[in-house]
C-alpha cells in the first residue's frame, strides 16, 4: 500500500516536474542562430551540464555553445533545465560533431557530441585575481549593509600574464553584489602599467575603501577615503598607496558622493582623476553648447538633424579642462579636431579654450574664447568655506565637492566668455587649425600651413566682430533613473521581438554572438545622462562592455540616443542588425528597408552602393551608418580590447585610426620607460591615428604630454623610410633629472589588395580586416606588402629645448628643429652643464613655463619643465571617416640603409627598465620622496 501510494506520488511529482522544464523550456528557449529547429528532422538532443569554477556564477551566467560538424557551424536551440543544465536540440548530421562551451571571462572548452557532456570550465587569470579581490573585499567592508558601492580599476587594457585584463572587470559584476553597471569605473590605461583596484562602500556620508595594488591579492589600505578625514589619516592613506593612483582614487569616491554627473565620472575616469580643471572643463561644454548650441538642419525625412556646424578647439596642453572639452564635445584629435601648443608666449593662459564653431558651407565660423578664473573662484571657495584650497590634497577634496554643488545647480556659472567672435574665414580658420596641402574653393586658394593654435595676439589683430548668442529654450522635464533603465529594458525587448518575429531567433541572455552598441551614457536626453540606459541593458541582457557585447560609441552629448542590436555568426559574414532611436518625446523609431526591420550590414551589403544608400534613407537615418558599421563589421572579428576601447573612443573604425596601436607597441617595446620617466608626444601629421594613440600610450592634452603642431605634407615626408610619413616626435622625459630625449617617429603603411571588391566601404571593410589580423599575429593573404614603424634622430634635450618643441615658437617647425639639434651630445654631457649651472646659479635652469605648473597642491608633481604625467600611463564623431582611406600608400620600403629599428608584427610585452647611469642619483630621489611623503605627496595632473 505504502509503495503504491509512493509510487503514485512518484508519478504526480514526475509530471509536474515535466510540466515545470516544459514550462522552463519554453520561456528560455534560445534559437541562437536562426533556425526553426522544430522544423527539422531528423533531430537530436542532448544533454549538457556546465559546471563553473567559481560555483555562484551558475546563478549569474548562462554559456553559451558552438555546435561544429567538421567546419561547418550547426544552428540549435538551447533549453534551460535548471541553473546549470541545458538541452540542446539541433540537425542530427553531427558526424565527426564537437560542441564548444563559452562564457566571457571563461577559458572555452570543446568536447566530441555525445548524449551527455559535462563541462568543467575553468576562469582566466584575470578574471581570477577580479574574483578574488573583489570577495576579499566583500569580506572587508560588508557589501550588503552599504548604501551604494564604487569600484575604480585600472584593469582592461593593462597586461597581466601577457594578456589583456578586462575579464577582471567581468568578474566583479558577476560577483553577485548590489555593484551597478554604471558603478565600475575603467580608469584609462596602458599595457605596461599595474592593475590596480578600488572598492568604497558609502554608508551615510562616509567613504570606505579598500586598495590592492600592483596585481596583489593583499591590500595596501583599508580605511577612510571621505573627505571629512583628519590630516592624520590622509597622510597614513597617502602614505599607504604605493602607486600613484592615490589622488585618482580619493577625488573619483568624494566626487561620486557628492553627486557629479556621471558622464563627468566617466570623462575623469579617462583623463585619470576629478580636479577644477575636469570640472571647469564641463562648464565651459554647458555655457558653450547653452549659447553657441550646434548649428543643425531642418528636419525633413525620418532621422535626427544633422550638424551643420562643427566644433574644433584651440589649446594650451597642461590644464585638464583640455582633455573634458574634447570628452563631451567628441572633438578629438584623431578626427582633426584640436591643435594645442603651448601659446602663452603669445597671450593665452592654460586654462584659456578657444572653440570655432565653423560652417564647411559657408565657409565662415564664430570663435568665441573660454576660461574658469581659477584664482577668482578660489577666493569665492575661500570666503564661503574659509578653506584654502591651495593648502593640499585634503583640501582639494573639499574644493571639488564645493564645485560639484554648484555645476549641479547651474553648470555654466563657473564659466567665463573671454571673447566672442563671427565672421572668422577661411583663410583666418587655416591659420589657426592648419592644413596639410592646399585648399582651393572657387576664387580662394590656401597654401599648405603648420597649425598656430590659440595664437591670442594675432587673434585680437584682427579685429572681427562680436558674435550673438543664441537665446537658450528651456529643456524639458528629465526622466529617473529607473526610467532610464526602463528604456534599456524597451529596446532589448523591441529588438528581441524582432528577431523573433522576422527570423525566430530567440536572443537569449549572455548570447556571445549579439552585440549591442549604443549611445546611451556619453548623450544627454532633455537635459539628463543616459549612463543608467546601460544598466537596463546590462541587467537584461547580460552584456557588458568588458564581454565586448555591450560597446558604448563616444558621441557628443546633444546627438540622438540610439541602439543597434547585432547578430554575428562565425562562418559568414553576414550581420543581422535592427536598428531603434528612442526620441526625446517618448516615441521610437524602427529602422526598416523594404518592409523588413532586420537587415544584413556585413560586406556583402557594403559592396552594394545602392542598397548602402537605401540603408541610410531609411534603416539608418541618423547620419551614424558609417559609425555603426564600421566598428561592427570590426566587432564581428572579435579584436583585441585595447582596439575595441580604441574604436569606441574615436567612434568609428577605419585604416587612419591602426597605426597608433602599432605606434604605441613599438614605443613601448624599444622606448620602455625607467624611473621617473614620462611619454610626451609632439603631433605633426595628424589624422584618425591620433586618437588610438591618446588612448593607448597614455597621453593626453589635458595630461600636458600631448601637443598638436599641425605640418604640412611637405615637411612630413620622411627621409628615414621611402614611403613613410614622419607622424610625430615622442619626448622622453626625466622629472627628476629635468632632461630628456627626442625621436622622431614614421610609420609606413602596409600595402592590402582589395580588388575583389567594387565600393569604398568595402575596401574599407577589408583593410581594417586586415590591420586586425596583424595585430593579433593572424597571417591575412591580402596583406602584400607588411608596415614599418621606425623611430630615428635620438637626441638629448634640455628642459629649454623641450620648452621650444611644446610651443612651436613662431614659425619653428618642430621636424626640422629636432633634425639640426646637435646629435653628439650625450647625457652625461647635459647633466654636468645642469651641474655647472646649478653651481654658478641655482635658479638657472627654472623653466620660463614653470609658472603654470608650479606646486599649488602637496599632489601636485609637474617638473620644472612642464611635464605632468601620472602612473606613466593614460589617464587622464561625425560620420566622417576623413582622409583615413586614402591613407594606404603602396609604395615599397627601403630599410637598408635605416639607422632605427623597424617595427613589423612582433608581438611583446614590453617592460620598464632602470638605466643603470641613474643610480649615482638614487640616494637623493630617496630623500625627496621621503620629504614629499611626509607633506601628503602624489603625483596629479592639474
Amino acid at each position: 500500500m505504502v509503495v503504491k501510494n509512493n509510487g503514485k506520488r512518484f508519478v504526480f511529482i514526475l509530471l509536474v516536474v515535466t510540466l515545470i522544464a516544459l514550462m522552463m523550456g519554453n520561456v528560455c528557449a534560445e534559437d541562437v542562430n536562426g533556425t526553426n529547429v522544430d522544423t527539422l528532422t531528423p533531430t537530436k538532443s542532448i544533454n549538457v551540464e556546465v559546471n563553473y569554477e567559481y560555483t555562484n556564477d551558475n546563478n549569474n551566467v548562462i554559456p553559451d555553445f558552438y555546435i561544429y560538424s567538421g567546419e561547418d557551424k550547426i544552428e540549435y536551440n538551447k533549453e534551460l533545465v535548471s541553473s546549470n543544465r541545458f538541452v540542446l536540440t539541433f540537425k542530427d548530421n553531427s558526424s565527426n560533431g564537437y560542441i564548444t562551451a563559452l562564457t566571457a571571462g571563461y577559458i572555452s572548452q570543446s568536447q566530441i557530441i555525445s548524449d551527455s557532456i559535462t563541462f568543467n570550465l575553468k576562469v582566466s587569470d584575470a578574471y581570477k585575481l577580479g574574483r578574488d579581490v573583489t570577495a576579499d573585499a566583500d569580506r572587508l567592508l560588508d557589501f550588503k549593509t552599504a548604501d551604494d558601492i564604487l569600484v575604480v580599476t585600472t584593469a582592461g587594457v593593462t597586461k597581466l600574464n601577457g594578456k589583456s585584463t578586462e575579464d577582471a572587470l567581468e568578474a566583479i559584476l558577476n560577483y553577485g553584489t548590489k555593484i551597478k553597471y554604471s558603478n565600475v569605473l575603467m580608469l584609462r590605461d596602458t599595457a605596461v602599467n599595474p592593475i590596480d583596484f578600488a572598492f568604497i562602500v558609502k554608508r551615510g556620508n562616509e567613504l570606505k575603501a579598500v586598495i590592492y595594488e600592483n596585481g596583489s591579492r593583499s591590500y595596501s589600505y583599508l580605511g577612510t577615503i571621505s573627505e571629512n578625514m583628519t590630516m592624520e589619516q590622509w597622510n597614513n592613506y597617502i602614505r599607504s598607496i604605493h602607486g600613484q593612483n592615490a589622488w585618482s582614487f580619493a577625488s573619483l569616491a568624494n566626487g561620486w558622493i557628492a553627486g557629479v554627473s556621471r558622464e563627468v565620472l566617466q570623462e575623469a575616469a579617462f583623463h585619470g582623476h576629478i580636479c577644477e580643471g575636469t570640472l571647469g572643463g564641463y562648464s565651459i561644454v554647458k555655457a558653450l553648447i547653452k549659447y553657441y548650441p550646434p548649428v543643425q538642419e531642418t528636419l525633413t525625412g525620418g532621422g535626427s538633424p544633422a550638424d551643420v556646424t562643427s566644433y574644433k578647439i584651440l589649446g594650451v596642453p597642461g590644464g585638464s579642462d583640455d582633455d573634458a572639452v574634447l570628452f563631451f564635445l567628441d572633438a578629438t584629435i584623431g578626427k582633426t579636431s584640436y591643435v594645442g601648443i603651448d601659446t602663452t608666449a603669445a597671450g593665452a593662459t592654460e586654462n584659456m579654450l578657444g572653440f570655432i564653431r565653423w560652417d564647411a558651407k559657408s565657409l565662415s565660423g564664430d570663435l568665441i574664447i573660454m576660461s574658469f578664473d581659477s584664482k577668482k573662484i578660489k577666493a569665492d571657495f575661500k570666503a564661503e568655506t574659509g578653506i584654502n584650497a591651495d593648502a593640499g590634497s585634503l583640501e582639494e577634496l573639499k574644493y571639488c565637492t564645493w564645485w560639484i554643488n554648484k555645476i549641479n545647480k547651474n553648470p555654466e556659472e563657473l564659466a567665463t566668455f573671454l571673447y566672442e567672435f563671427t565672421n572668422l574665414t577661411e583663410e583666418q580658420y587655416y591659420y589657426l587649425m592648419g592644413t596639410a596641402k592646399s585648399v582651393v574653393h572657387g576664387n580662394v586658394s590656401i597654401a599648405p600651413v603648420e597649425s598656430h593654435g590659440l595664437d591670442l595676439k594675432y587673434i585680437l589683430s584682427l579685429n572681427l566682430p562680436k558674435a550673438t548668442r543664441t537665446v537658450p529654450s528651456g529643456e524639458s522635464g528629465s526622466l529617473s533613473d529607473e526610467e532610464m533603465k526602463n528604456i534599456g529594458f524597451e529596446a532589448y525587448n523591441k529588438a528581441s521581438a524582432i528577431f523573433k518575429d522576422e527570423l525566430n531567433i530567440n536572443l537569449g541572455k549572455d548570447n556571445v554572438d549579439l552585440g549591442i552598441f549604443t549611445s546611451a551614457g556619453y548623450v544627454y536626453l532633455n537635459g539628463k545622462e543616459t549612463v543608467a540606459v546601460r544598466d537596463g541593458l546590462y541587467e537584461i541582457a547580460g552584456a557588458t562592455l568588458y564581454s565586448k557585447n555591450l560597446l558604448q560609441y563616444h558621441q557628443a552629448l546633444w546627438k540622438p540616443l540610439w541602439f543597434t542590436f547585432i547578430l554575428r555568426n562565425p562562418n559568414s559574414d553576414v550581420l543581422y542588425s535592427v536598428y531603434l532611436r528612442y526620441n526625446p518625446d517618448g516615441t521610437w523609431f524602427v529602422g526598416e528597408l523594404n518592409g523588413s526591420n532586420v537587415v544584413d550590414i556585413g560586406i556583402e551589403t557594403l559592396n552594394s552602393s545602392a542598397k548602402v544608400k537605401a540603408i541610410q534613407k531609411t534603416f539608418m537615418p541618423d547620419k551614424n551608418w558609417n559609425n555603426i558599421q564600421s566598428i561592427a563589421n570590426a566587432w564581428k572579428s572579435n579584436p583585441n580590447f585595447d582596439q575595441i576601447m580604441a574604436f569606441l573612443y574615436h567612434n568609428h573604425v577605419c585604416p587612419g585610426v591602426q597605426p597608433g596601436f602599432f605606434i604605441t607597441d613599438y614605443i613601448q617595446q624599444n622606448h620602455p620607460l625607467g624611473e621617473n620617466e614620462s611619454y610626451n608626444y609632439i603631433a605633426s601629421s595628424t589624422y584618425c591615428k591620433d586618437d588610438s594613440l591618446t588612448y593607448l600610450l597614455g597621453v593626453s592634452p589635458g595630461m600636458g604630454t600631448y601637443f598638436v603642431q599641425k605640418l604640412p605634407n611637405s615637411d612630413v615626408t620622411s627621409t628615414y623610410v621611402d614611403g613613410a610619413t614622419d607622424e610625430g616626435a615622442l619626448v622622453i622625459w626625466d622629472n627628476n633629472l629635468n632632461i630628456g630625449r627626442v625621436v622622431i617617429v614614421s610609420f609606413k603603411w602596409p600595402t592590402i589588395d582589395t580588388s575583389m571588391y567594387a565600393t569604398s566601404e568595402a575596401k574599407r571593410a577589408a583593410q581594417i580586416q586586415a590591420f586586425i589580423d596583424l595585430y593579433k599575429g593572424i597571417n591575412n593573404p591580402n596583406v602584400l606588402e607588411n608596415f614599418v614603424v621606425k623611430t630615428s634622430e635620438e637626441k638629448w634635450i634640455t628642459a629649454e629645448q623641450f620648452n621650444l618643441l611644446k610651443s612651436g615658437s613662431g614659425e619653428l617647425n618642430i621636424m626640422a628643429y629636432i633634425k639640426s639639434l646637435d646629435g653628439s651630445v650625450t647625457k652625461e654631457d647635459l647633466l654636468k652643464q645642469l651641474e655647472k649651472n646649478n653651481n654658478s646659479n641655482t635658479n638657472a635652469n627654472t623653466n620660463s613655463n614653470s609658472n603654470s605648473n608650479v606646486n599649488e597642491n602637496s599632489h601636485s608633481s609637474a617638473s620644472s619643465a612642464g611635464v605632468s604625467n601620472n602612473r606613466n600611463m593614460p589617464q587622464s564623431s561625425n560620420s566622417n571617416v576623413g582622409d583615413s582611406n586614402n591613407a594606404l600608400d603602396p609604395s615599397s620600403a627601403d630599410l637598408s640603409s635605416d639607422d632605427g629599428k623597424s617595427y613589423e608584427v612582433s608581438k611583446k610585452s614590453p617592460a620598464k627598465s632602470i638605466n643603470p647611469d641613474y643610480m649615482p642619483y638614487v640616494v637623493i630621489v630617496i630623500l625627496i620622496v621621503g620629504i614629499l611623503v611626509g607633506v601628503g605627496y602624489m603625483k596629479h595632473r592639474k
